[in-house]
């Protein structure tokens, strides 16, 4: 099974952590005119989405909404979702069993979404001045 990049899994920690120190809710704000800010919302036990909205006739759009599972506190992150409202995608890389854990996964497109996955995290961490910390390290904002 193809995984996240290390700088990924490290942003996604990022991000998960600053949501669950604000209640399970994050929006970062911090990359001015012109950036889309980035939503960040615990939304059941072991997934997180990201996402950035735009608005098209007063709708809220997904561009991208993307969902991340993780079996375990301080496990690997892995895409299992993936929403663009403007293009009119939706697709699932893990497909979840009535108990909330996967029962079966797509190899090639979960392969897709950890590539896609690892370019978004690194501009979302440039973007938004994000300092992200791995095994207690800081990273620089372009590191």
């Amino acid at each position: 099974m193809k995984t996240l990049s290390k700088t990924a899994q490290a942003i996604l920690d990022t991000l998960a952590d600053l949501a669950e120190q604000n209640g399970g809710y994050l929006k970062l704000d911090n990359g001015g005119s012109g950036i889309m800010p980035v939503s960040v919302e615990h939304i059941a036990p072991h997934l997180m989405a990201v996402a950035h909205y735009g608005e098209q006739n007063g709708d809220l759009m997904a561009d991208p909404d993307m969902t991340f599972y993780r079996p375990k506190k301080g496990g690997a992150w892995i895409p299992a979702s993936f929403q663009n409202d403007y293009m009119g995608v939706y697709q699932e890389a893990l497909i979840f069993g009535d108990d909330g854990r996967p029962v079966q996964y797509r190899p090639r497109l979960l392969a897709d979404l950890c590539s896609f996955t690892t370019t978004w995290m690194r501009n979302i961490k440039q973007q938004q001045h994000l300092e992200v910390t791995q095994h207690g390290k800081t990273t620089p904002e372009n590191g």
